[in-house]
């Protein structure tokens, strides 16, 4: 019987100290973010990238509608001398 109520103890003081931990901060939150200087490299960081996969997203574009056009003008092509 007393084994019984020592594990229930137990079992009580974990969950008692569990909500504890809820409210503790982490050390890499522990200053707070200051808004009047932004984070310049990191905003360039973001508006750089953008730019860069949008100039890939219209070269490939560009290379795609070249090749569609060179392959609609092969079909259309209808040379006997050239099979």
């Amino acid at each position: 019987m007393a084994a019984a109520a020592l594990r229930a103890a137990g079992r009580l003081r974990l969950v008692a100290a569990a909500p504890g931990l809820a409210f503790t901060r982490s050390a890499f939150v522990a200053k707070r973010r200051n808004y009047d200087q932004p984070n310049w490299f990191g905003v360039a960081l973001a508006f750089g990238t953008s730019a860069a996969l949008w100039a890939l997203l219209f070269k490939q574009h560009n290379d795609d509608v070249m090749e569609y056009e060179r392959r609609k003008a092969e079909r259309q092509h209808k040379c006997t001398s050239c099979s």
